[in-house]
């Protein structure tokens, strides 16, 4: 695939893993829009990104005023890299942690793709990618509303490649192990286990690019 001049929106491009495939692109000649949930965070984009822009996943009205926005621009690909983790037994967990991750990792960037469709669909060779990870098709304990939420999202990503498979978008999810990212210490509550050595982000984000370009539906935890 060739980048050149593409518009390229990264969702959570001030993380370990958006920042990284965000530097890659524009070093591949796109045109990157990156964002980030916080006008502090929004500073952490790479300073070679020059399209910088407020995203708030859990606020409706962020994401109203984000995809108005957009709507002018000529958007040729989105990959979600955002998304925040919680630990803790389904009977530990307050519906309210839990609904705060469906938001993040399910609801506000489903919201985004969706409202950007109509950009996607007039561009030759459009594409979404999604990071679910490895809970999106194996259970773990002490983790259930962070893997609804990587399920809803998986299962999203399903249901748009059918539905826009007329308009020739291409859909590919993401499904890697335990990434070397640091989230798992910045949960938004409980404990996090521990974990094993996990990947580079920089091996996740080669083939995540990889499967993209191939046209890749899946990458599912073996890929990685």
């Amino acid at each position: 695939m060739d980048y050149q001049g593409k518009t390229i929106l990264v969702i959570g491009a001030s993380g370990a893993l958006g920042s990284l495939l965000a530097q890659v692109l524009a070093a591949k000649g796109a045109n990157v829009i990156g964002t980030a949930r916080s006008q502090a965070s929004v500073q952490k984009i790479p300073s070679q990104i020059q399209t910088k822009l407020f995203l708030d996943l859990e606020n409706p009205g962020s994401i109203g005023e984000f995809i108005l926005a957009l709507s002018n621009e000529s958007i040729h690909g989105v990959i979600n890299a955002s998304g925040m983790v919680g630990f803790g037994k389904a009977n530990e967990t307050k519906s309210a942690d839990a609904a705060r991750l469906m938001q993040i990792n399910h609801l506000g960037p489903a919201a985004v793709i969706s409202g950007i469709y109509e950009s996607l669909k007039v561009n030759e060779g459009s594409f979404v990618a999604g990071i679910t990870g490895v809970v999106a098709e194996k259970v773990f304990p002490g983790m259930s509303a962070y893997t609804a939420s990587k399920f809803a999202h998986s299962a999203f990503l399903s249901s748009i490649a059918l539905e826009w498979r007329r308009d020739k978008i291409q859909v590919t999810e993401a499904r890697p192990g335990h990434t070397e990212t640091g989230l798992s210490t910045r949960a938004l509550f409980g404990q996090a286990p521990a974990f094993p050595q996990g990947m580079t982000p920089e091996h996740v984000v080669e083939v995540i690019l990889q499967g993209i370009e191939n046209g890749t539906a899946l990458l599912s935890s073996t890929d990685f």
